[in-house]
């Protein structure tokens, strides 16, 4: 399962905030930093409206595969 924190830009290493302004978000305060098992992705974090959003759509899904597989 991916873990995921949100950082304040400054604090990450110069070659990382290299990265940032390469893919256009070196303006940001606060980044996100998601970890995978294979991979470690950068992003904005999302906003507080479209997370609560995102909450309701995954519990949703959650429910409705929970009904099919009968867990």
């Amino acid at each position: 399962m991916p873990r995921s924190l949100m950082i304040e830009r400054e604090n990450l290493p110069e070659v990382v905030q290299g990265w940032l302004r390469a893919v256009n978000l070196g303006d940001e305060e606060l980044v996100e930093l998601i970890f995978t098992d294979r991979e470690v992705l950068l992003r904005r974090p999302s906003s507080p409206q479209l997370r609560e959003w995102a909450k309701g759509v995954s519990d949703k899904y959650d429910q409705t595969f929970r009904e099919l597989t009968g867990i």
